[in-house]
């Protein structure tokens, strides 16, 4: 009895050897080259939109071949990149008439054409299935890279952002106050305490948010960092002003960080950037991009000033125009700015959105306490606190580019942080401006109701000391 349980065990034994040096005989990893344009390729390099024709050959094939070789698109998820076609290419030996066939010793020669569709990374995979449909492997997989392709809708986007920033700003410069402006330079308490928010917390913070959330990421960290590392944002001023805050320390705070980007932007960058990803290009910091903001910030608050001291009538139109044309300006950013940008959706997971609110809520939450503990008012304290937490996105973004060119596409989908966070950023500052709104509509129609009680002349209400009426 135990002689033929161990005669059985040794047959199956056998039997398994045999069929596994059978399978390692019958799957194969033949050698594919690519080519396009006549030339050896290791990477399929294309832009969205853009169609390439690649030429293959595959050697080493076995000299009697049936099948169908399929050109597959290993796209992760639902997220496809590529365009193929065709996509499957029939071998068959026995017709020597075919287009593309198998020659005496052994080597194929085919073509596909290949289209981006969608930015991202992937793998072109090619597989023959035999006539048993079995697979065989026909080679490794070869990488392709997708790339963001120019499109006109970014570009009506950017051209009608710019033209709605120098109109805003235009605005605010016959709204500010130059004589509030240099006493708050002369007791400058209010910028240094936005300035020590903006260029000590946020970047510390977000640093700290992306070691916790994207430590095995480190591309969507560097994002994150780098746009804590930003300045204040332009749409800072615009809260501020619909939130009724001051105005003049917002447009002053603006500026200071603005020019404070020139030594706090590099100095982060290259204490801490390397830290996260040793091997980007953080040596071409945008300084033609900074030195454009501070333009861009300075000459239409110029022209505003000039229009306030030159015609003040004027300048009371555009200033009463100042609250509608941020509102605009800021429902254009949330609407068409989202579907501007939709495809980056495609990159949002948890991480991404929680990234998205911590960095900028965190920002608002420390401005508003570092104004309390340092006993600033109201005004000072809502243009503080917005201050520190809305961040110029669209700066960080172009440094993401520069450091990640030699990974493209990779700057384009690392973009997602920083978008996340301009997409985050205003859901508590719109909340905070609908309650305002309601509370004012509110005291409005009480003042309405109860109007009788209120001295007509200076708008309080009536007591013992300014009624008219005797007591009884």
């Amino acid at each position: 009895m135990q002689l033929r349980l161990m005669y059985g065990a040794l047959v199956v034994w056998v039997g398994m050897a045999s069929l596994a040096s059978f399978v390692t005989a019958t799957v194969r990893e033949p050698k594919v080259n690519f080519y396009f344009n006549n030339s050896l390729i290791s990477i399929i390099d294309l832009k969205e939109g853009e169609e390439k024709q690649v030429t293959f050959y595959i050697n080493d094939l076995p000299s009697q071949v049936f099948g169908d070789l399929l050109i597959k698109d290993e796209s992760d998820g639902y997220l496809n990149h590529l365009m193929i076609a065709p996509s499957k290419i029939s071998l068959n030996t026995s017709i020597n008439k075919a287009e593309d066939e198998v020659s005496e010793n052994g080597i194929f020669e085919g073509s596909f054409n290949v289209t981006g569709r969608f930015l991202g990374f992937t793998n072109i995979k090619m597989v023959l299935i035999g006539g048993s449909d079995n697979e065989l492997i026909v080679g490794k997989p070869m990488l392709v890279k997708v790339q963001r392709g120019e499109r006109v809708l970014d570009k009506i986007f950017i051209h009608v952002v710019i033209a709605l920033v120098i109109v805003v700003y235009i605005n605010m410069g016959c709204a500010i106050d130059l004589k509030v402006i240099k006493d708050t330079l002369r007791h400058p308490v209010a910028p240094a305490i936005g300035l020590f928010s903006q260029y000590l917390f946020m970047p510390l913070i977000s640093y700290a948010i992306g070691y916790g959330i994207f430590y095995d990421t480190p591309e969507m960290w560097l994002g994150l960092f780098l746009t804590g590392c930003s300045p204040g944002g332009g749409g800072s001023n615009m809260w501020t002003y619909l939130l009724g805050g001051s105005l003049d320390l917002s447009v002053t705070m603006t500026f200071i960080s603005t020019v404070g980007a020139f030594a706090a932007l590099p100095l982060w960058v290259y204490a801490l950037a390397r830290t996260i990803f040793h091997d980007g290009h953080f040596s071409q910091l945008p300084y033609k991009n900074i030195a454009m903001l501070v333009v861009g910030l300075v000459l239409p608050l110029s022209i505003g000033l000039l229009i306030k001291r030159w015609s003040q009538r004027g300048a009371d139109v555009l200033k009463r125009l100042l609250k509608p044309i941020s509102i605009i300006f800021i429902i254009f950013i949330m609407t068409f700015g989202v579907y501007a940008n939709f495809y980056i959706f495609a990159f949002f997971n948890w991480r991404v959105a929680v990234a998205g609110v911590l960095l900028p809520w965190l920002g608002f939450l420390f401005g508003a306490v570092a104004s309390l503990v340092c006993r600033r008012n109201v005004e000072e304290l809502i243009a503080i606190s917005i201050e520190t937490g809305v961040q110029n996105t669209g700066l960080s973004i172009g440094i993401l580019k520069v450091a990640l060119k030699e990974y493209a596409p990779l700057g384009d989908i690392t973009i997602v942080i920083p978008i996340a966070v301009a997409t985050m950023t205003p859901i508590p500052l719109t909340i905070a401006y609908i309650i305002k709104r309601i509370l004012a509509c509110t005291m409005k129609s009480r003042k309405l109701e109860f109007g009788h009680l209120y001295n007509t002349r200076n708008d309080t209400p009536m007591s013992a000391s300014n009624s008219n009426t005797p007591l009884q």
